[in-house]
């Protein structure tokens, strides 16, 4: 079976210059035709620094400090409450590591 799809010309360009794929959903209109809408992803703002954790991500920024865990609970050897406790020290480590080059406390 062949759909016809239809795309945006960013995403047209951005396919054909990196080669690399674009996620996002098809919408059909008919059995064979469809529109194309990209998942957005969020930019990340000017001067804002963050570091991957195992289970999640770290950022400060110039108004904000944001730490997200997404934990799993079926994880094997896993205990949400430890994750929680020792990903939070790393991410402190880093926000106060970046409080320290920026504002010098």
């Amino acid at each position: 079976m062949n759909i016809t799809l239809q795309i945006s010309d960013a995403a047209y360009q951005r396919l054909v210059s990196t080669g690399s794929r674009i996620q996002g959903t098809i919408g059909l209109i008919n059995p064979t035709e469809g529109n194309f809408s990209e998942h957005r992803k969020g930019q990340a703002k000017p001067g804002t620094r963050s570091i991957k954790l195992r289970h999640g991500r770290a950022s400060v920024g110039d108004t904000q400090v944001r730490l997200t865990l997404r934990i799993g609970l079926d994880e094997v050897d896993v205990i949400p409450s430890q994750v929680i406790e020792n990903e939070s020290k790393e991410a402190s480590a880093f926000i106060e590591g970046m409080y320290d080059d920026v504002f010098g406390y």
